[in-house]
């Protein structure tokens, strides 16, 4: 089913790299992504003249010690000697700047950063091919993409744009380039990478013509999921079986539901309504929103998500980056409200303690972002109206 906004060219080719390069725009686009990125690794390098902002890789992947004392992620393997609590692409990640540093916190940083960096460059390149594709203005990609404030807050931060980078690939082969195949493909590695975008699998269905193509589809997905899992399962089923187990008995963060149930004790009840939220809003998309476009169904699904999850972390604004770029339909005054709120947590983060469990100021700002975050989901759901950039 084509978009509202899709370029209705049914002879379009993707641009030869040499012709991209001989591109203002494009070579504008990469050195832009490329700066901004490079600005996120430095504030979060660990320099003594870095401003050294927070992030998971140092300050809490390289921080974790065995019981002799030596770091996890330099003598061990995760999933195997130590737990994990992402699945096995973050691990790989994780596992190669620790066994590439040598106990080197600059060069661990260096692979760990590189990596994102890469992952972040090769987004704006196939954004960039995707527009092409359907026929949008290029500025969105710079105004939605490459300068939203999260990307510079959380870029060298979590493992969240490496699966961005995964869905990207998998809605763009699957749209633009109808390689259904690659498309299961890049959607496995994607929840190899974090769960979420499982969800994504039933509007890939409703896409797909028959039900072999369903089913070939699905089974080309699990294979690549099943492959990066099954060897760290046989190794040690139990250790790997607590990377997964670990986030579920994890407590509200960043949640609306933080200013309903902030006592520990009920929050088996507040992960419960979390749960049949999601389902229950992923199930409305999935039936009552079907004959929307493929990319505005995977927007909302993946912003229903972080709207109704009981862990939904500032980081997670990176999911859904490119997707704006991709459906013009979203204000950029209302985008950049619900930007700012996000990056709000962080500034605020450790000057409230405790900061993710009670209502606070870092909460206040995340109940905004999820307010702005609902009322995008309504656009997306209820308007037709496309936006002028």
């Amino acid at each position: 089913m084509r978009s509202e906004f899709e370029n209705s060219s049914s002879g379009w080719v993707p641009a030869r790299l040499k012709d991209l390069l001989n591109d203002p725009q494009y070579t504008s686009l990469m050195l832009a992504t490329g700066v901004f990125f490079l600005v996120s690794i430095l504030i979060h390098f660990p320099l003594n003249n870095s401003p050294q902002f927070y992030s998971d890789f140092l300050g809490s992947f390289w921080g974790r010690q065995t019981p002799n004392g030596l770091r996890e992620v330099v003598v061990g393997i995760p999933y195997v000697t130590y737990m994990f609590e992402y699945p096995p692409i973050c691990g790989l990640i994780l596992w190669l700047g620790g066994w590439a540093s040598q106990g080197n916190v600059y060069i661990f940083s260096i692979v760990e950063f590189g990596v994102l960096l890469v992952v972040a460059v090769i987004i704006t390149h196939i954004v960039f091919q995707f527009i092409g594709y359907l026929g949008l203005n290029r500025n969105r990609q710079l105004l939605y993409s490459v300068f939203a404030p999260s990307l510079l807050l959380y870029g060298a931060y979590n493992f969240d744009i490496v699966q961005t980078l995964f869905v990207v690939m998998s809605l763009y082969f699957f749209i633009a380039r109808k390689q259904y195949k690659l498309s299961a493909g890049f959607l496995g590695l994607a929840v190899a990478t974090k769960l979420s975008p499982a969800l994504l699998l039933p509007l890939f269905w409703q896409d797909l013509r028959s039900k072999n193509q369903r089913i070939t589809f699905t089974a080309l997905m699990g294979v690549v999921v099943g492959a990066l899992n099954i060897p760290f399962m046989l190794a040690n089923f139990q250790v790997w079986l607590q990377g997964y187990t670990y986030l579920k008995n994890w407590g509200l963060e960043d949640s609306f539901l933080v200013w309903i149930f902030n006592n520990p004790g009920d929050w088996g009840l507040a992960k419960d309504i979390s749960y049949v939220l999601i389902g229950g809003s992923a199930l409305a998309i999935y039936i009552f929103f079907r004959r929307k476009s493929l990319l505005v169904r995977s927007l909302m699904i993946l912003s229903a998500f972080i709207v109704f999850s009981y862990i939904a972390t500032p980081q997670m604004n990176l999911d859904l980056l490119p997707l704006f770029s991709l459906v013009p339909m979203v204000p950029l005054s209302l985008f950049y409200l619900f930007e700012l709120s996000d990056i709000g947590m962080i500034l605020f983060w450790f000057h409230f303690q405790p900061n993710n469990v009670t209502p606070s100021v870092p909460q206040a700002f995340a109940l905004l972002r999820q307010i702005y975050l609902a009322t995008i989901l309504g656009i997306l759901a209820f308007s037709k109206k496309l936006t002028k950039i």
